[in-house]
């Protein structure tokens, strides 16, 4: 996942540019410290191992729903557990996480859908209703209805 680069600088000095995306920290971090505390809510606790897991099957979840490198995928999700785990996972399948709040209107969500380009959204079960209307208005505006 990580994409690395060893510049010459003018002065013939060695420079490591590094190019990757924030899902690497995590798996660098898991590796490292796998055993450590990563996330808390009350009495949950998640260690790094756990996490990087929990991210990956997020990750392969994606994909196999079609998610490419690219793809923007919409978030609806409180402040729980699950958006880290779900916003890692994006960023392991290579998409571009699109997090909007949860109390958006349908009408509002279909904005941030349509001008972001999302291809697929995740939404928690109190947005699932506005998100299904958000998709069924965007469908009935491309249809010219």
């Amino acid at each position: 996942m990580t994409v690395a680069a060893d510049a010459r600088s003018s002065t013939g000095t060695s420079e490591e540019n590094v190019m990757g995306n924030l899902a690497q920290n995590l798996l660098d971090t898991a590796a490292e410290q796998g055993r450590r505390p990563a996330l808390r809510m009350g009495d949950t606790v998640l260690t790094y191992d756990q996490f990087g897991v929990s991210a990956g099957r997020v990750a392969a979840g994606l994909e196999a729903r079609g998610v490419t490198p690219g793809d923007r995928v919409g978030m609806l999700l409180p402040d729980t557990l699950s958006f880290p785990i779900l916003f890692y996972g994006a960023l392991m399948a290579g998409a571009v996480v699109v997090p909007m709040n949860p109390l958006l209107k349908a009408r509002e969500i279909h904005y941030h859908l349509r001008d972001s380009g999302a291809r697929l959204v995740v939404a928690a079960q109190a947005s699932a209703q506005a998100a299904a209307e958000a998709a069924v208005y965007g469908a009935a505006l491309c249809s010219g209805q």
